[in-house]
């Protein structure tokens, strides 16, 4: 496969993952902020049938994102495939929760209980978000769209 369509491939991944698991995010906290139960059922609903997208872009993320960094011993990249590697740990962690979340809201109540699991989840997440952003902008760098400014 020629660069130009891994890169678009890889961008494309980027930005999707980065929508849905922020549209997650936002949702979420809107849901508990609101402390409506229909609205938060009617959210982790709207996660869990979701989450196909996020198994979609997220493994096409990280293969493209390895075989454009191929053998680089850049450092930029190399910091890059850490973050990656946490962001599918918490990944796998935030599958966990949403499941858990969504059979908890539907089938149990919201309680305390409830709370604290979405309170880690939210952590969790926006860890993820920020790694996922941190990976963009060395990503941007990498490509020469963003130069690194000294303060």
């Amino acid at each position: 496969m020629k660069r130009t369509k891994i890169i678009t491939a890889h961008i494309s991944a980027t930005a999707v993952a980065t929508l849905t698991i922020s549209c997650f995010f936002t949702f979420s906290l809107i849901a508990e902020i609101m402390g409506d139960p229909l609205f938060i059922k009617q959210v982790k609903t709207g996660i869990l049938y979701s989450l196909p997208i996020l198994l979609i872009t997220m493994p096409i993320l990280g293969l493209s994102g390895k075989n454009l960094a191929g053998n680089s011993k850049n450092p930029i990249i190399a910091q890059k495939m850490k973050r990656m590697k946490l962001v599918a740990l918490n990944g796998i962690i935030l599958i966990s929760l949403a499941i858990y979340l969504y059979y908890h809201a539907l089938y149990k109540t919201i309680d305390t209980t409830f709370l604290y699991i979405q309170i880690v989840e939210l952590v969790i997440g926006g860890i993820n978000l920020s790694l996922i952003g941190m990976n963009i902008r060395a990503g941007m760098r990498l490509s020469g769209r963003l130069v690194k400014t000294e303060i």
